[in-house]
């Protein structure tokens, strides 16, 4: 549910919003700070916010989110200048958009599927974008709102799970950058996302990769099985991808460009990578791709793909 539908978690009123999103980053500015509950679109999300069990393994990986905003809040909050990985998720996200940018037009309207506290957002809406943010973690809802509030371009959140969008009007561009991996089923999200994108939108997507995961420190103690699956009850759950694997997924999909990425900073190089400006992280990442003995271990697949017919 989008937030025309927020209720204020404290004894104060929520400002208005004056009609339906998304709405003027600018006329958002007194919700900086403010704490709303939204419907959420699976009666399950309610539950694992106030520390309830994960449904299914996938939920895991929301469980291990509420214990880290409870005990590292400063790593959640990635967009706070003041945070310890701060510097390093500006890098990523400059190494996504050095792919992706070209296909992400000024003053689009911009699905963000897993968008979290507006890692992208906060490009997209800086471009006059449209934001349709959506995430499963209402923290991130809350701390998203507190970084885009005040700022250019048009913002709506939703606290829903990708497979549950509900109505929302025809998107221009969808991101789901390190969602799929995520999700119990992501073929029902590839279709929600079909279902909401214009017939000649693009989806710009990211997963991880089993062959730079089997090597990663996060599989470490054989917890990556043959399905390519890493499981930490009440941490984490992720489903990493092959090349084939990927591509039997968006077999329903036109691949308009599939391309490794070694994901330096957090993957099997980042030793290497440690300290490095990002103009040196870029050209790790090409030598990586380039070189025989590392270009089969790359972290992620970043893909481009639209709707057939």
């Amino acid at each position: 549910m989008a937030l025309v539908h927020a209720e204020s978690l404290d004894e104060r009123p929520l400002p208005s919003l004056g009609g339906a999103g998304p709405h003027a980053c600018k006329d958002l500015l007194s919700w900086k700070g403010r704490r709303f509950m939204l419907p959420p679109s699976d009666p399950a999300l309610l539950a694992l916010h106030h520390g309830g069990p994960a449904a299914v393994p996938a939920h895991d990986n929301l469980v291990g989110a509420a214990r880290c905003w409870q005990e590292h809040p400063d790593w959640m909050d990635q967009l706070d200048p003041r945070s310890a990985v701060f510097e390093d998720k500006q890098m990523e996200r400059a190494l996504y958009l050095d792919e992706w940018q070209d296909h992400l037009p000024a003053g689009a309207r911009v699905l963000d599927l897993g968008g979290g506290v507006g890692r992208f957002a906060q490009w997209l809406v800086g471009r006059g974008c449209e934001v349709e943010l959506v995430d499963a973690d209402l923290r991130s809802l809350w701390c998203a709102m507190d970084h885009l509030a005040g700022g250019p371009g048009r913002l709506d959140l939703h606290w829903s799970t990708g497979a549950k969008l509900g109505p929302m009007m025809p998107v221009d561009r969808a991101v789901a950058a390190e969602l799929l991996c995520y999700v119990p089923d992501p073929r029902a999200v590839l279709d929600e996302v079909a279902r909401v994108l214009k017939p000649d939108g693009l989806l710009l997507l990211s997963v991880e990769s089993t062959a730079g995961a089997v090597v990663h420190r996060d599989a470490s103690g054989g917890q990556i099985t043959q399905t390519g699956v890493i499981h930490l009850p009440g941490d984490r759950w992720v489903q990493t991808y092959t090349e084939h694997s990927l591509r039997d997924l968006l077999k329903d999909w036109r691949v308009l460009s599939l391309q490794p990425s070694h994901y330096v900073l957090s993957g099997p190089l980042e030793a290497q990578a440690e300290g490095k400006s990002l103009d040196e992280i870029r050209s790790l990442e090409r030598q990586a791709r380039q070189d025989a003995q590392t270009t089969q271990m790359n972290r992620a697949w970043m893909a481009v793909v639209s709707p057939r017919g």
